[in-house]
C-alpha cells in the first residue's frame, strides 16, 4: 500500500528539495497570497479569512514537521543542518504571522 504524500513527508520519507521548495515555499506562497487578496478586498472580518488562516497554521505545522524530519534526505548533510535552522526562523515567523493576523481578525468582528 502506498502512502499519501501527508504522510509521507510527515514521516521524513520524501526528499528535501521537494518538501522545502515545493511543498513549502510554493506551498506557503500560494496560501499566504490568498490571505493577502482577501485583506485587500476588505474581507478581514470574513469566515473566509478565518477559515484560510486556519488552514495555512495547519499547513505551516505540517510543511515544518515534514522539513524538519526530511532535513537529511540530501546528499550533502550541510544542506540539511541549513534546512533545519530556517524552519526554527520559518515556525518563529509563521507564528508571529499568524498571531498578528488572528489578532486584526478579531478586532475586526468586534
Amino acid at each position: 500500500m502506498r502512502e499519501n504524500v501527508g504522510s509521507y513527508y510527515w514521516r521524513g520519507h520524501g526528499p528535501l528539495w521537494k518538501v522545502y521548495w515545493l511543498y513549502g515555499v510554493l506551498g506557503s506562497f500560494v496560501l499566504a497570497l490568498i490571505l493577502l487578496l482577501l485583506m485587500q478586498r476588505g474581507a478581514i472580518d470574513s469566515v473566509w479569512f478565518q477559515l484560510v488562516l486556519l488552514l495555512l497554521g495547519a499547513y505551516t505545522v505540517w510543511i515544518v514537521v515534514s522539513v524538519w524530519r526530511c532535513a537529511f534526505n540530501v546528499g550533502n548533510p550541510t544542506y540539511g543542518h541549513m534546512a533545519r535552522a530556517l524552519t526554527v526562523a520559518w515556525a518563529i515567523n509563521a507564528l508571529l504571522v499568524l498571531g498578528f493576523l488572528e489578532i486584526e481578525f478579531l478586532q475586526a468582528i468586534s
